[in-house]
């Protein structure tokens, strides 16, 4: 017997299409204004081959150089030698396509920019750490400004991939909306407080001390105060601090794995072209991370709420792939 689906209520409903409505009215409005300002003559005509790829390669590379300064944040050592390399390659490739005359060395290795997924590939890396630092500050900001700069010039690439080839079926469509609601979910979660971090001595200095000299003469003693400066090893105290999940250690890659769970359940085509055990893993992975950090703090356990639905749907649908496949074996 088939079972019926659990409804809504009615009042739950409205309220949930009319937020849906008005997020994506503000949508539009955000992207009519984004393209009005890039689409803005200008603006491109001081682009050399009016290029919005080496724009966005330019604030990359600024905000990097920028977080080596002492006061600003950064995306760690590693993640900025990959970008900046990554931004000089598509600044080269960019400027030599515009005909700007390039030394023979600096065009070979621009080539490795042309690449069809290399710019798509960037530009993804360039939201994942949008994501990670946003907050208020230059640096946080020049990221922000990258990823709508690449993901504008970028959209048509990107949007292919999570395109839906045909009309898909119903079990997919609900695959690709319960995928989508968990990873929303563990983004979101990223930004709450995960644990607490500080909380003890740190860095020692010089530290001004209060000396007290006794003189006795033999008919009394006399005090005599002086300072001194002497080093302590536990003068400064940090005190404890909330710790989103953006700091938490392989956050990137978690980030890129949620990314690969939306685009595999949307893009019927990038799902064909990998083994059908991706997904089930790529769930697995995203939970275990979460598990990990688990702690008396709100991050975590939202973060695992994604991450079970996620699961869940990518388990109905692999429970119903595998006698597909038998049948058709």
């Amino acid at each position: 017997m088939e079972r019926s689906e659990a409804r809504l209520p009615p009042e739950v409903a409205k309220a949930a299409a009319t937020a849906a409505d008005a997020a994506r009215r503000a949508a539009g409005h955000t992207g009519q204004a984004v393209q009005s300002v890039l689409e803005d003559p200008r603006l491109r005509e001081r682009l050399p081959g009016r290029s919005l790829a080496l724009l966005g390669a330019g604030l990359v590379a600024l905000a990097v150089l920028l977080s080596v300064l002492p006061f600003f944040g950064g995306i760690g050592v590693g993640w900025s030698l990959v970008m900046l390399a990554g931004s000089l390659l598509i600044g080269a490739r960019e400027l030599h396509a515009a005909g700007r005359t390039l030394p023979d060395p600096v065009v070979q290795a621009a080539r490795w920019a042309e690449h069809p997924l290399f710019l798509p590939a960037f530009t993804v890396l360039t939201f994942v750490h949008a994501i990670l630092t946003l907050g208020f500050g230059i640096v946080p900001l020049l990221w922000l400004l990258a990823a709508v700069v690449l993901g504008y010039d970028q959209r048509r690439t990107l949007a292919s991939y999570v395109a839906e080839q045909g009309a898909p079926a119903p079990a997919e469509r609900k695959l690709a909306r319960w995928v989508l609601g968990g990873t929303l979910l563990c983004v979101v979660a990223l930004f709450f407080s995960w644990g607490y971090g500080g909380g003890g001595f740190f860095s020692g200095g010089i530290q001004q001390v209060h000396e007290r000299d006794i003189i006795m003469d033999g008919f009394g003693r006399e005090h005599v105060d002086r300072f001194s400066y002497r080093y302590n090893p536990m003068m400064n105290w940090v005190p404890a601090y909330a710790a989103s999940g953006r700091g938490r250690p392989l956050v990137s890659g978690v980030l890129l794995g949620l990314g690969g769970l939306v685009v595999l359940t949307r893009g019927r085509r990038v799902r064909s072209a990998v083994p059908p055990w991706v997904l089930p893993v790529l769930a697995g992975v995203v939970t275990l991370w979460g598990l990990s950090g688990l702690a008396s703090a709100l991050g975590p356990w939202l973060f695992l709420a994604g991450a079970i639905l996620v699961d869940i749907a990518v388990v109905r649908d692999f429970q119903q792939q595998r006698p597909r496949s038998g049948s058709g074996s």
